[in-house]
């Protein structure tokens, strides 16, 4: 095992249109307690400031920005940041989401000190569009995964996961899923794979707020057929839970009351404050 504060992380943010919280997810990332990082901000053809926003930082020769000018899709990004990556581990991170200072040096250790584990994720705590803190999110600890546990009640928070640059180069996302291409990729890796999960929480992840009905409905397009494309034994039950979340979505939907909805994803927190206090410290 080697020194684990001597270990190269690549951290790759991809964004489109994100300048009202690409400066959040920078910060985070420049306040890590882990130093040895190298991050690419990798533009997907945005017509606001993110990209200006972006360049504020390339002064610092650990930030590389990115850009072709060209909106190709966040599968294909994801795919080109792992190629870019040099580091032993790679790490997400979305351009709305915000890193604890500890996050990197926490995964770091526990993937040196599991060898065998090929993707690391942890829970969040979900914020909505003015930073507010909402709930916690995935926060059970859970290894032994199956392709139908991922299918129904998914695996990773996306924007949480760290592995090793080398799995996520020859497991590659699959460009014809602009939706929970993620999903995707775990169901499709399973198998052959070593993941696991934290139970503590570190980052911060946005969805109240956000619109996203017609996100929700593409998503559930996407879970239907990777359900059908992966799962040998195929239930009328799962398609009837498909049909009736998206009911119940669609009729939050017209009320317009789907962060309601959305918020009761989240587990309550009886104290937040020093969750206020970490997300002060990572956004300095």
């Amino acid at each position: 095992m080697e020194n684990s504060s001597k270990v190269l992380v690549s951290i790759g943010i991809p964004f489109y249109n994100s300048e009202a919280y690409l400066d959040f997810a920078i910060r985070s990332v420049l306040n890590q307690t882990y130093t040895h990082w190298q991050l690419f901000l990798l533009d997907d053809g945005s017509e606001d400031a993110s990209l200006a926003i972006a360049q504020k930082y390339e002064s610092d020769s650990r930030i590389t920005v990115i850009s072709d000018g060209q909106n190709k899709g966040l599968p294909y990004r994801l795919n080109e940041l792992s190629l870019l990556a040099k580091g032993k581990y790679y790490a997400r991170m979305d351009a709305d989401d915000i890193m604890f200072p500890h996050r990197i040096e926490t995964q770091v250790k526990f993937l040196e000190e599991n060898p065998s584990l090929d993707v690391l994720g942890c829970c969040a705590i979900s914020i909505d569009t003015q930073n507010n803190i909402v709930g916690k999110r995935n926060c059970k600890k859970r290894d032994g995964f199956s392709k139908q546990e991922i299918i129904q009640n998914g695996c990773f928070i996306h924007p949480s996961v760290m592995g090793k640059r080398s799995w996520f180069v020859n497991n590659i996302y699959n460009i014809e899923y602009r939706r929970s291409q993620d999903l995707e990729l775990w169901v499709r890796t399973v198998d052959s794979s070593g993941f696991h999960v934290l139970e503590e929480p570190m980052i911060f992840y946005r969805e109240v707020g956000v619109p996203t009905f017609k996100k929700y409905y593409q998503s559930l397009v996407v879970v239907f057929n990777i359900y059908n494309k992966y799962m040998d034994r195929k239930r009328v039950s799962f398609y009837f839970k498909l049909l009736l979340k998206l009911i119940i979505y669609f009729l939050f939907h017209i009320a317009k009351q789907t962060d309601y909805l959305i918020k009761m994803r989240s587990d309550n927190l009886n104290n937040t404050s020093n969750y206020y206090d970490i997300l002060n410290r990572s956004t300095l």
